[in-house]
C-alpha cells in the first residue's frame, strides 16, 4: 500500500539518523533536514565555515569525480560510468524501492559565479518544462560552500527534484536529480529522503 511503503521508507532513514546522531558532548544534535545547508532566495547565503559535512561511519559514498554525497548503509549504490552514480533507496517488506538519486558531472567550464549559476538553471529549466507539470524553482541552497539551484515538478508516475551546482576547479557543473514512484511514497516522504542526504554533499 503507498501509505505503508512512504513511511517504511521514511522510517528506514529516521533510524539510522537517530543513531547517527548520538555524541559524546552536551552539544544538542542539529535538525537532520538542514545540516550544511542554507536556504535563501537570492543566492547570497553565507558558505558554512566548513567544506566538511557530518557523515555517520557506516554511510556509503557515491562519487562522481568533482563531488559526492553520502547514503545510509542499506541503500544501493551503482556506477553509471565515471561521471555518475545513482543512489537507490532500500526497498519495502514487499520488495520495492520508492525510487532513487542520481549525482552527475559534465563538463562545463565556469568560474563559479551566480551569473554562471543563473545561465545554468535557465538552461535545466528549459529541459525540465518539456516533461514535468507543476515545474517550479525553488529558493538556491548554499550547502558546504556550494550554491545549487533547485527545481521541483512531477509526472503522471513520479515526484523528480532537481539541483545543481558549478564545480569550477574541476570545470564540471554537477547534477543531483530525485525520482520517487507516486504509487510508493508521498511528497512529503520523498522531501524527507532527499533532505538526509543533500547535506552531506561535498566538493573534492
Amino acid at each position: 500500500m503507498k501509505t505503508s511503503r512512504a513511511i517504511t521508507a521514511t522510517l528506514t532513514l529516521t533510524v539510522a539518523l537517530a543513531v547517527s546522531g548520538c555524541s559524546s558532548d552536551n552539544t544538542p544534535p542539529k535538525d537532520p533536514s538542514t545540516p550544511g545547508a542554507t536556504s535563501t532566495g537570492t543566492g547570497t547565503a553565507a558558505p558554512s565555515a566548513s567544506n566538511e559535512p557530518e557523515v555517520p561511519s557506516d554511510w556509503q559514498t557515491a562519487s562522481v569525480g568533482a563531488a559526492q554525497l553520502h547514503v545510509p548503509a542499506d541503500w544501493t549504490v551503482t556506477s553509471d560510468g565515471d561521471d555518475s552514480q545513482t543512489m537507490r533507496a532500500p526497498k519495502d517488506a514487499i520488495g520495492i524501492s520508492p525510487g532513487f538519486g542520481n549525482i552527475q558531472a559534465n563538463v562545463y567550464r565556469n568560474d563559479g559565479t551566480e551569473d554562471e549559476l543563473q545561465e545554468l538553471a535557465d538552461l535545466h529549466e528549459k529541459d525540465l518544462s518539456k516533461d514535468l507539470t507543476n515545474l517550479k524553482r525553488l529558493p538556491d541552497e548554499t550547502i558546504n560552500d556550494a550554491l545549487f539551484f533547485h527545481f521541483r515538478g512531477e509526472t503522471e508516475n513520479k515526484w523528480q527534484d532537481v539541483y545543481g551546482t558549478l564545480a569550477p576547479e574541476a570545470g564540471d557543473q554537477v547534477t543531483v536529480t530525485w525520482d520517487f514512484n507516486k504509487a510508493d511514497i508521498d511528497r512529503k516522504g520523498s522531501e524527507t529522503l532527499i533532505a538526509q542526504i543533500m547535506p552531506t554533499y561535498k566538493v573534492l
